[in-house]
């Protein structure tokens, strides 16, 4: 693609608008959010927290939800500054920066100063006026993320292997790696593997990744003088929707919990257009090598100081576009709003031109987190099968599916044969997983071999991640073929403590039937407790198709404080919310 200097402004002023748009949108429906957590709508629609209520509703995950209503309520003190952002004058990250810092004393000189200064140069100006900010950064240095991506199965095993560890009094993230790595540490010092040898390998890898991220600050550095042009933007046309972003939340304290769910939802609608029309102009800008052509140093320089949104925020909205350029169907109903973004991102990673339509049928009637068991469902098949072409899972498949995470959750592999009008992929799925245990999965050779996979983020010490790091280098030439790291690491640890499953746990069979998760529709907690569908005191059994998991609060403060209403037999539930019904797992409206 060809583009002239004026084309490439051209391009990014609408970049820029649309940015600055969605921040405004963004800071409209953080104050409803916070709003509904002020007052606890969330409880009376049936939700068991505002993170469960914003995927739904909102179709956007709980850090997303978290981060807007942090902002919107910081901003509430601070109304020069919040104007500025809902009118486009400031990005986003610039007033979630200042949020953190400004006083309304002082609010009018940080926005002052913040027109003068990139990003980066306002994070050093922020931390000199706040020095208690840098004790807070040095504290976090010590911890970091270990983040590994592994297959559906495997994410089953380790969560398996995590419940293993809460039995036997280990329930901190941090120490279940620990002593993941201790069992896998002794397995291989008895089995004669040199750990010494590697440390030289890890410190050299370590020095490379720190000169690369030296190379790149002084890049953006030396770029700064030629950007710092670029990066001011004027004020937008006050649109209805900025007018009363600008206002804050007192404009929605009057509304009733399904007068503000219904703004909610109308927000939340608008938001989804105007991140699709963005994510194209990205894909565009992105081709054409913009950032570049406008003296940039890197992309994440420009969608920090330009756009105003993080490099990996800029990269998932560039994928969503590339993914929606060969599903016609799914791009025009996440504009339409028929669906969500959340809906959008599921079906980007399963449906292809010939299954698009079935699949968008399915999203339109199931919750997010049915959506998203599915989807996982068929990606597992997906990878396994080879066959790229995958409808959604039929009642059976999807129980047969579900049946194999249950035997995974149990610590054994279930016998049995997979259904027999099952179609090509889950067949093949289905008969594969049965062996998983035995000899690990043999993918198809014309799999996407990444389809199915898991991203897990756990929270742990530096030195842990570097011992985790080390010691799965060292393995790597001793694990058998169709074994990856974290199933030797659980497959070690089970071994050692496997003995603890036999211990038996009062209505566990519910629980594995559910696979310990709450049975809410709408929400996914893991602190489950049995419920009645028919009560005890009505009559009710103990017959499991009586009995449904549920988390603490959909249990105690949802069904028996009258904010769910739940009926028929397990699993297949009449489930009853606020603004919502769900039937077995077809959602209607309430």
């Amino acid at each position: 693609m060809g583009c002239d200097a004026l084309a490439f402004g051209a391009l990014d002023s609408q970049l820029v608008a649309s940015a600055r748009e969605e921040a405004g949108l963004r800071l409209r429906l953080g104050q409803a959010l916070e709003v509904m957590r002020r007052k606890g709508y969330q409880f009376a629609l049936g939700f068991s927290s505002l993170a469960a209520y914003g995927l739904e509703r909102c179709e956007r995950g709980a850090r997303w939800v978290e981060v807007s209503c942090c902002v919107a309520r910081r901003l509430e003190r601070l109304p020069r500054l919040r104007r500025a952002l809902a009118l486009g004058s400031v990005s986003w990250s610039v007033a979630e920066l200042l949020a953190r810092v400004a006083l309304p004393e002082d609010e009018v000189e940080w926005l002052s100063l913040a027109r003068r200064r990139t990003v980066r140069e306002l994070r050093l100006d922020v931390a000199k006026h706040r020095p208690e900010l840098e004790v807070l950064t040095e504290e976090k240095e010590s911890k970091c993320w270990l983040t590994f991506t592994l297959d559906r199965e495997e994410a089953w095993l380790l969560e398996a292997t995590r419940a293993l560890m809460a039995r036997l009094g280990v329930g901190v993230a941090e120490e279940q790696v620990e002593a993941l790595l201790a069992e896998a540490h002794t397995a291989l010092l008895a089995a004669g593997t040199d750990l010494e040898s590697f440390e030289a390998a890890d410190q050299a890898q370590q020095r490379w990744r720190e000169q690369l991220e030296r190379w790149r600050d002084e890049a953006e550095a030396r770029c700064e003088a030629r950007v710092r042009d670029w990066v001011q933007a004027r004020e937008a046309s006050m649109s209805v929707v900025a007018l009363q972003a600008a206002q804050g939340c007192a404009s929605l304290d009057g509304l009733q919990s399904r007068e503000l769910d219904a703004e909610v939802r109308a927000i939340s609608a608008a938001l989804a257009g105007r991140e699709l029309r963005l994510a194209r102009l990205l894909l565009s800008f992105h081709r054409a090598d913009g950032w570049l052509q406008m003296g940039f140093a890197t992309e994440a320089q420009y969608a920090r100081e330009r756009l105003g949104m993080c490099r990996s925020s800029l990269m998932a909205r560039r994928a969503l576009a590339l993914r929606l350029e060969g599903l016609s169907r799914v791009e025009d109903a996440l504009g339409r709003a028929e669906i969500g973004v959340e809906a959008a991102l599921q079906l980007v990673r399963i449906a292809t031109r010939a299954t698009e339509e079935a699949w968008l049928d399915r999203a339109r009637h199931r919750t997010v987190k049915h959506l998203r068991e599915e989807v996982a469902a068929a990606l597992v098949a997906v990878r396994i099968s080879g066959e790229r072409d995958c409808l959604p899972p039929n009642a059976e498949e999807l129980d047969g599916f579900q049946e194999l995470e249950r035997a995974v959750l149990r610590g054994h592999a279930v016998a049995g044969s997979c259904p027999t009008d099952a179609r090509g992929p889950w067949r093949t799925m289905l008969s594969s997983l049965q062996a998983w245990f035995a000899g690990g999965i043999q993918v198809s050779a014309g799999s996407t071999r990444s389809a199915g996979r898991v991203l897990v983020r756990l929270r742990v010490s530096c030195a842990l991640r570097d011992w985790w790091c080390a010691l799965a280098a060292c393995a790597h030439a001793r694990l058998a073929r169709g074994v990856s790291w974290v199933r030797f690491l659980c497959l070690t640890f089970w071994r050692a403590w496997g003995h603890m499953v036999g211990v038996n746990v009062a209505y566990g069979q519910v629980y594995l039937r559910d696979r310990c998760r709450c049975s809410s529709p709408v929400c996914s907690r893991r602190d489950v407790t049995p419920h009645h569908v028919v009560f005890r005191s009505l009559g009710g059994s103990d017959d499991d198709e009586n009995v449904t998991s549920l988390c603490t609060w959909c249990h105690l403060f949802g069904v028996h404080g009258g904010r769910i209403r739940a009926s028929g037999r397990a699993p297949k539930i009449v489930w009853e919310l606020g603004c919502l019904r769900v039937e077995g797992r077809e959602r209607s409206a309430a």
